[in-house]
């Protein structure tokens, strides 16, 4: 642990990307996301937004990103503390999740259409 901790930026951007990486193949919501933001890039670019335009839209489309990654380390983990049983405080903290995510999408694509058509 302690050598994760006080590792150099060069490791440390490194077990980020492996972080990236594992969550774009095991969850289907961050490659959704990932493509999504391709996708307002580009769209963006069709509408011919001024560059510091599309940089704003890449930034913002990259919002519902970063909840979602939190999202799935913190639902992972209450995974292995409570296993796959039924539990209503579980259910709970989940659902919360969840609705972070929601907001977050809400938001990020909201602003992007914002700078995108307005």
């Amino acid at each position: 642990m302690e050598q994760w901790k006080n590792g150099n930026l060069f490791n440390k951007t490194l077990y980020s990307l492996n972080g990236l990486r594992v969550s774009f193949i095991t969850e289907k919501a961050v490659r959704n996301e990932f493509l999504t933001a391709a996708c307002l890039v580009a769209l963006a670019l069709f509408f011919d937004c001024d560059l510091d335009d599309v940089f704003l839209v890449f930034l913002a489309s990259l919002f519902p990103i970063v909840v979602e990654l939190i999202n799935t380390a913190v639902e992972r983990r209450i995974d292995t503390n409570d296993g796959p049983a039924f539990r209503e405080d579980v259910r709970i903290q989940k659902d919360t999740l969840s609705a972070a995510v929601f907001l977050s999408l809400v938001i990020g694509y909201g602003l992007c259409a914002m700078i995108i058509f307005f």
